[in-house]
């Protein structure tokens, strides 16, 4: 499988050349913060909040956790809660806390499924003054490292699931899917591929992976595209088709 890593170079930095020179020689991949993308939308999605018959008992569960309340004050307050539709009012705490830790810990990184995508350049290539490197990649690392984005007309979460990733972490993917691995339909367009780290503002090296080829874009800058060369090759090289 392949998969592609647009940067743009329309005003490179000294650390622009370290990274590309880190993604061609060293396979390393920068792995940003979830809030720091570019859709405003990352983090927002619609929670329900319709009771199940397994609310009452999650809720008391993360009562006693998150507050330290006796299993019988919980149970009391997520009766009343229940009943008196405040559901949303007695876990937002613990929602936001949720949404805190995954900016706080989980690191993104962002490919392209083609190298010729007009709107990947446009948006993540410096229209056209960027590199996209290509990357060869085990299949198998799909669905484990790397993560097809769904493009939803709306995101939506269950606040059962919420709870239940709260109080066992083996749940935690299930809302990392619905949370991280899912956008609009606005951006389905660039058929995004998502590589998930356990950190953020780190080089991570994805597993295997081989860089067979990087493409220039049609507007760089003279000396920007021989340095580019300089530091790309033996790989090979082609401009923008």
């Amino acid at each position: 499988m392949k998969i592609y890593k647009y940067r743009d170079f329309s005003n490179p930095t000294e650390d622009s050349f370290r990274h590309l020179e880190a993604s061609i020689h060293r396979h390393l991949i920068w792995c940003a913060r979830p809030d720091t993308l570019n859709d405003p939308e990352e983090f927002v999605w619609k929670c329900i909040y319709t009771a199940t018959p397994e609310t009452l008992n999650l809720l008391t569960e993360v009562l006693v956790r998150a507050r330290r309340s006796t299993p019988a004050d919980a149970r009391r307050i997520a009766e009343v809660a229940t009943r008196s539709g405040r559901l949303q009012d007695l876990v937002a705490p613990v929602i936001n806390n949720m949404i805190k830790q995954c900016r706080d810990q989980v690191g993104l990184a962002c490919f392209g499924s083609a190298p010729d995508k007009e709107i990947l350049w446009q948006r993540y290539g410096g229209h056209g003054a960027g590199v996209c490197i290509e990357f060869q990649v085990p299949d198998d690392l799909l669905g484990k490292q790397l993560h097809r984005v769904q493009y939803l007309s709306e995101k939506r979460l269950h606040f059962d699931q919420l709870m239940r990733a709260f109080v066992d972490n083996t749940y935690g993917q299930e809302v990392y899917d619905a949370v991280l691995l899912a956008k609009p339909l606005f951006w389905a367009d660039e058929e995004e591929i998502r590589f998930v780290s356990q950190r953020h503002s780190i080089s991570v090296a994805i597993d295997r992976a081989q860089v067979t080829s990087v493409f220039l874009g049609n507007s760089l800058k003279t000396d920007v595209r021989e340095r580019i060369r300089w530091i790309t090759a033996p790989v090979a090289v082609a401009n923008r088709v």
